[in-house]
């Protein structure tokens, strides 16, 4: 009976200590978003989140001192037309790799406080149901940008 709690218990801290192995949860790259010219309402911003847990989790809330508000929203064509919708969140599935980008799911920087400038960056809090939240700063590309910057792998505060 000894040796049946002990080796449950070693199973059980061993789960654990996977569970918490670094590494696991979620991970950004490639944060970017465009400029914006004087007096712009609102700016688009882009990023991949990589679950590299074994759970699924869910973005369920951004957030910048760079804007008013950060809202999730989603790019679908509908019958011919381009139609934006706002999400409630954003499911990141286990071991899946989960992009935000033009024409797709995207972050909407809602106010932006100044007119976002090439080359400098944008600090934003991305809030997860399971994941620690993480600060994260976005890349601002030309107003032209098509994506991030070649050498841009995610840039992390």
């Amino acid at each position: 009976m000894g040796k049946i709690i002990i080796t449950a218990a070693m199973l059980l801290l061993s789960a654990l200590a996977q569970a918490a192995t670094p590494g696991s949860g979620i991970q950004v790259r490639a944060a970017w978003t465009r400029a914006t010219p004087p007096q712009a309402p609102s700016a688009a911003g882009y990023l991949t989140l990589v679950n590299s847990g074994a759970q699924a989790d869910r973005l369920v809330s951004v957030s910048s001192p760079a804007a008013t508000r950060v809202e999730l929203h989603e790019s679908r064509m509908d019958g011919g037309v381009m139609r934006m919708r706002r999400l409630d969140g954003l499911d990141l599935p286990a071991g899946a790799t989960v992009a935000l980008a033009p024409s797709g799911a995207h972050l909407m920087l809602i106010g932006p406080r100044q007119p976002l400038v090439a080359g400098q960056t944008i600090e934003l809090v991305l809030r997860f149901a399971h994941a620690p939240a993480q600060t994260v700063r976005l890349q601002v590309r030309p107003i032209d940008a098509a994506g991030p910057a070649d050498d841009m792998h995610g840039m992390h505060m």
